[in-house]
């Protein structure tokens, strides 16, 4: 494990992500409510108000966004349902593609069913379709827009996940150990567990992980263009409405990123910020894991037995 700096570099990356996950509302200076700030009185008088958005100082770390919410403690806060929206859509992804791959390799049916949907769904960026299906009025602000959002992106990603689940069970098929099960009569249970799972897992778990990046980048280009898994009309002055993002998530900074850039650029830098290092994270920790595997499945890494183990079994 010394020897590969992208699986270390996704441990320490990935361990950060989760403390702020998990210990979020604890940490120093985190308000866990995320308090919005409508003025903050100057240091001059009693009547010396200042509207937000507050650039970074002493009350607010990382600075504060339109509302005079706190980005520092938006941002750890956010951690958690951000994280999770991207986990259950990859889970969920690949609790589908797995068994839609396997059986691509086996039924000539699910095979020509999988090369569509991925050549459906794979012939422009996922990005397009969601605009595409998000600005369709019915699901704008329907009861359930989270739940329809989330289903839509399983949707799209379910044939690309399977193509790669389908290609890595094909190559298992080509080999001749493959061939001597199939000999030796293995039922469907026996391949899977002798064959697909001990040679595939290592790449599955690979791209699971590296999925949740590929999520996390998705949702905030989605931000930029103002569109959301949670989103409600808020009045902005008679007549006027306006998109609102109603989850605590950090795509929601990248809102109008090329207004505030130019005016208040700690806004969208510190959201972009987090994005692209949780991205990075989960990237290099794919390709840590994978490199590790292959290291290992090459004989360049041994497993070293416990402590206890080896002195008991030099002892007998």
């Amino acid at each position: 494990m010394k020897k590969i700096p992208s699986l270390w570099i996704g441990i320490i990356g990935c361990s950060i992500f989760a403390i702020f996950f998990i210990f979020g509302p604890y940490l120093p200076k985190v308000d866990s409510h995320v308090t919005p700030h409508s003025y903050v009185v100057g240091p001059k008088s009693n009547l010396d108000f200042i509207l937000p958005p507050y650039p970074p100082n002493k009350d607010f770390i990382l600075g504060s966004d339109k509302k005079g919410r706190d980005i520092y403690s938006a941002l750890i806060m956010g951690t958690r349902e951000t994280l999770t929206t991207v986990f259950v859509i990859s889970f969920v992804t690949f609790i589908l593609a797995i068994p839609f791959g396997v059986a691509a390799a086996h039924i000539p049916f699910f095979s020509f069913l999988l090369q569509g949907w991925n050549y459906l769904f794979s012939r422009l960026p996922i990005f397009f379709y969601v605009i595409i299906v998000s600005t369709i009025p019915f699901f704008i602000f329907p009861p359930h827009r989270g739940n329809w959002m989330v289903s839509f992106l399983i949707i799209f990603e379910l044939g690309k996940v399977g193509d790669v689940v389908y290609k890595g069970v094909k190559l298992i098929q080509n080999t001749t150990y493959y061939e001597a099960g199939l000999v030796a009569g293995s039922k469907p249970y026996g391949l899977w567990k002798r064959y697909y799972w001990p040679s595939c897992y290592p790449q599955w778990v690979a791209y699971f992980v590296q999925h949740l990046g590929s999520m996390l980048f998705l949702l905030g280009q989605l931000g930029i263009f103002g569109i959301f898994i949670s989103q409600a009309l808020s009045q902005q002055g008679s007549p006027a409405y306006a998109i609102d993002n109603t989850a605590l998530v950090w795509p929601m900074f990248l809102f109008d990123v090329l207004i505030d850039f130019d005016a208040f650029p700690w806004v969208p830098l510190f959201g972009s910020l987090f994005i692209t290092l949780s991205m990075l994270s989960f990237v290099s920790l794919g390709e840590g894991i994978l490199e590790y595997h292959l290291k290992k499945h090459k004989g360049l890494i041994v497993e070293r037995k416990p402590f206890l183990f080896r002195k008991r079994k030099q002892h007998f």
